[in-house]
């Protein structure tokens, strides 16, 4: 297997123990993901887990579905917050690497406000794929856990409004799904036309097209790991 210490990159503040062919908690691991558990090949696992993404997402994400066939060196089954996961490890553009972490479908548990504004590929992805693909903070670089979906207005402890907000869009109906590690949060939201995402940065609020603004937040973890 890939050394753990490489796999941890962009992932030090993560409690991960992996979960392997004799590994007692395997049972624990969906079954689609024991083909991966049990493999001692690097490239068959990532093989494997690349299959599990639903075409709809990935046809949204040309070159992060590009860097999926080429630039992963590995996928590991794990268990972290008591939870099972896919920890990826993909090659960056320094010659490193960076890890992503997928969460339990199973996880999923309710749908997250404004579910009916998400994207389809993205439902169908958190509710079968990965209930959460993130890097970092876990809060980053991919969509959040459903359970750590909030609006703006929640996260800034003004569940009413944050006060002083000015953008044409209000802060309670912003939901934040991902941010770049920083200033810029990626939310969605009923106020837009389907298949747009809000880009936020310090109150101000665009709009943009959501599969390229979620294909450029992916592949620029590779940039910047």
């Amino acid at each position: 297997m890939t050394d753990p210490v490489e796999v941890r990159v962009g992932l030090e503040n993560w409690s991960l123990a992996f979960v392997g062919p004799d590994s007692a908690e395997l049972s624990r691991i969906p079954a689609q993901w024991w083909p991966i558990a049990r493999s001692t090949d690097p490239a068959n696992r990532c093989r494997s887990a690349a299959a599990l993404w639903n075409r709809g997402l990935l046809d949204l994400l040309p070159r992060f579905t590009e860097a999926l066939r080429t630039r992963f060196v590995d996928v590991q089954a794990a268990i972290t917050d008591d939870c099972p996961v896919l920890v990826y490890v993909g090659r960056a553009d320094d010659g490193g690497s960076v890890g992503w972490v997928g969460y339990d479908p199973r996880s999923f548990g309710e749908p997250p406000p404004f579910w009916d504004s998400f994207p389809e590929p993205l439902r169908v992805f958190l509710r079968e794929v990965h209930a959460g693909f993130v890097s970092g903070d876990r809060l980053s670089y991919g969509p959040v856990r459903p359970r750590h979906m909030e609006t703006l207005a929640d996260l800034s402890d003004w569940p009413e409004g944050i006060d002083g907000w000015e953008a044409d869009i209000e802060s309670t109906r912003l939901l934040q799904i991902s941010s770049d590690g920083g200033l810029l949060s990626y939310c969605l939201t009923p106020d837009l036309r389907p298949g747009q995402v809000a880009l936020v940065y310090e109150g101000l609020v665009g709009a943009k097209d959501f599969g390229s603004e979620l294909d450029e937040l992916l592949t620029s973890r590779l940039r910047h790991p």
